[in-house]
């Protein structure tokens, strides 16, 4: 399923902070921008090491392009190739039916980091990044501070939405929202992909089928709700280490503003707007300060 290529050693350092994202080429400057504000905001960027799972047929495209912005840099990076295996191919392609390879590349890599264990098999704690987002504050200080158990090995920041907004046809998921302690926005995640083991993939498998009878109309928000769904207990973190929603329609992404001082972290979810299409989006000038460019192979 993965093959990993590691281009710089890993140093000699205490302890190595592992960050992942998983994306196609489509939102590559995404990608940029986050690596961008993490090493810029981090006193110890030695630490750092990011694992990035790519589809195959991008590999070379996402070496060269990291290699040219980061190639001197104090942190480590290395990519990792994902193909997802035959049931949940089967399944994102019933479920969206995606139009195009960029449509059905942009699926596979959303559901990617279900699958960091196996990509990356020697990380065991980690903290999973979307690429809608920059990181304002000191990564490896939340690194060191999220303690995981075996009984709650992944991490999040509560959110307000509703439970019964993953599902389509709430009544009959009745059982199962009942069961949530309080969503999480999964565009930050901290675990330890030690304990995602048979039973975190048989759960996993449990749900997909759930939606398969349903005839693919139980499960609304992608792989956010899978999440939720398999770690209904889990370890809340500070609302500052997801500041979300201001991908939102402007009046939305303007109500849910906070004081830079409150914020950890920015993510551009919600589905309307991204920081690298969209003008005059909250906090766009604060993303622009740590793009960088794709260039003429973009």
């Amino acid at each position: 399923m993965a093959r990993i290529v590691t281009p710089f050693p890993i140093p000699a350092i205490t302890m190595v902070v592992d960050i992942a994202l998983s994306l196609n080429r489509s939102i590559a400057v995404g990608l940029l921008a986050v690596i961008n504000s993490i090493q810029q905001n981090t006193p110890s960027p030695q630490r750092l090491r990011f694992n990035i799972a790519v589809r195959p047929e991008e590999h070379d495209y996402f070496h060269q392009l990291l290699s040219r912005h980061f190639s001197g840099a104090d942190f480590t990076w290395r990519l990792g190739q994902f193909e997802p295996p035959a049931y949940l191919a089967d399944y994102l392609n019933q479920k969206f039916k995606p139009a195009s390879a960029t449509q059905q590349n942009s699926r596979y890599m959303q559901y990617a980091r279900l699958f960091l264990a196996s990509l990356f098999a020697d990380v065991t704690k980690v903290i999973y990044l979307d690429a809608d987002t920059i990181v304002l504050d000191d990564i490896t200080g939340l690194f060191d501070s999220t303690h995981l158990t075996a009984a709650r090995y992944l991490a999040a920041v509560p959110q307000l939405f509703p439970a019964m907004g993953y599902f389509s046809k709430p009544w009959r998921a009745w059982d199962e929202i009942r069961a949530f302690e309080q969503a999480f926005n999964s565009g930050l995640l901290v675990t330890d992909l030690s304990h995602w083991r048979e039973p975190t993939y048989d759960r996993i498998r449990h749900y997909l089928d759930w939606d398969r009878q349903y005839n693919y109309q139980m499960l609304n928000l992608g792989d956010e709700t899978l999440l939720n769904l398999v770690f209904k207990q889990y370890l809340h973190l500070a609302p500052r280490w997801n500041r979300c929603g201001y991908g939102n329609l402007r009046p939305i992404a303007w109500l849910l503003k906070k004081d830079l001082k409150e914020i950890g972290l920015i993510h551009w979810s919600g589905g309307h707007h991204k920081p690298w299409r969209s003008a005059n989006i909250t906090y766009g000038s604060i993303w622009r300060q740590y793009a960088l460019p794709l260039g003429d192979e973009a």
